[in-house]
């Protein structure tokens, strides 16, 4: 009885850690769902700012899902052969394994809202540019409509044009004219150039911004992927999936580099079978000539033999 009641003694403060640290697992894990629910509502899929924030609140609150996995892997290790200790590691590696998915997933979610963003850039600054075109046209004509400077400073009013003052009635029809064109034309270079493009520096916190988010969530979904520990591998996800991508590498090097073959090989066997057609050649026309041959000598003998009868019945 005493054994048993040692180990009680010793086993009992152990519960309690495992009890502690599984907890405080719990409770990472619920402020980093509420603190990252509570900055996403409400959702906006469609809005490159909307999906470039949720990335970047998924990755500034990276260490309270670290804390918990890393609390029941802890857990576990002080319990290691009891039920308790097993399923903290088991849900310790699910945990890891989803978490590494989800922050790989926003990688392409951060590509495509910066796609987006960029689309939604160019078409803004496209509507602009051709408000400010239009604008422009408009004033343009009306001024080389006027017929007089008295009924130019009235277009220009009615047009929001550049102002013809008294002053300048005076001033030849012709000249005036350019004279407000040039204007018109330095008014409008001048909203052109307003118009921010995407290597302001107003942009810049932007893509600043969407780096240090890919960064972190390509190091977040390694870390996980690290901590999600395979109990029949006897390794973590992220090595298993190094030792995929070496195979690969290995099985596409030796696929691709093959030995080169021997030159000397080759002249060989080449040489080796040109003599062989050309023995078969020679043969088959020697077959020819011995048949020919044959058929020469049996054409002589019926000659002969022909020529003997004659010079019987001569006789």
């Amino acid at each position: 009885m005493e054994p048993d009641r040692a180990q009680l003694q010793q086993t009992t403060p152990v519960y309690g850690v495992v009890s502690v640290l599984v907890a405080a697992a719990l409770a990472a894990f619920a402020v980093f769902l509420v603190d990252v629910g509570a900055d996403l509502l409400p959702p906006q899929p469609l809005n490159p700012l909307w999906l470039l924030n949720a990335a970047t609140v998924l990755v500034d609150a990276l260490s309270l899902p670290i804390a918990g996995v890393l609390f029941l892997h802890l857990a576990s290790a002080l319990a290691p052969l009891t039920d308790l200790g097993q399923l903290c590691r088991t849900w310790a590696s699910r945990v890891a394994t989803m978490l590494a998915l989800l922050f790989l997933c926003l990688l392409p979610l951060l590509g495509f809202a910066t796609w987006r963003g960029i689309s939604n850039v160019r078409t803004e600054v496209n509507q602009r540019v051709g408000l400010i075109n239009r604008n422009a046209d408009r004033v343009r004509s009306v001024i080389i409509k006027a017929s007089t400077p008295k009924e130019l400073q009235q277009f220009m009013v009615d047009q929001d044009g550049p102002a013809v003052g008294l002053e300048e009635l005076n001033t030849p029809l012709a000249t005036l004219k350019k004279t407000k064109l040039l204007l018109v034309d330095q008014v409008r270079n001048y909203y052109l150039s307003q118009i921010p493009g995407f290597k302001s520096k107003s942009f810049q916190p932007i893509f600043i911004q969407t780096l240090r988010t890919t960064a972190l969530a390509f190091a977040g979904s390694a870390g996980f992927a690290a901590l999600a520990w395979n109990p029949k591998r006897k390794q973590s996800l992220l090595r298993f999936l190094l030792d995929i991508r070496n195979r690969t590498n290995a099985r596409i090097a030796n696929n691709s580099v093959r030995p080169l073959p021997d030159d000397k090989g080759r002249n060989s066997r080449l040489m080796e079978e040109s003599r062989k057609i050309e023995s078969k050649i020679l043969l088959r026309n020697k077959r020819k000539m011995d048949q020919m041959e044959r058929q020469q000598r049996a054409i002589f003998e019926r000659i002969e033999r022909q020529r003997k009868k004659q010079k019987d019945n001569e006789r």
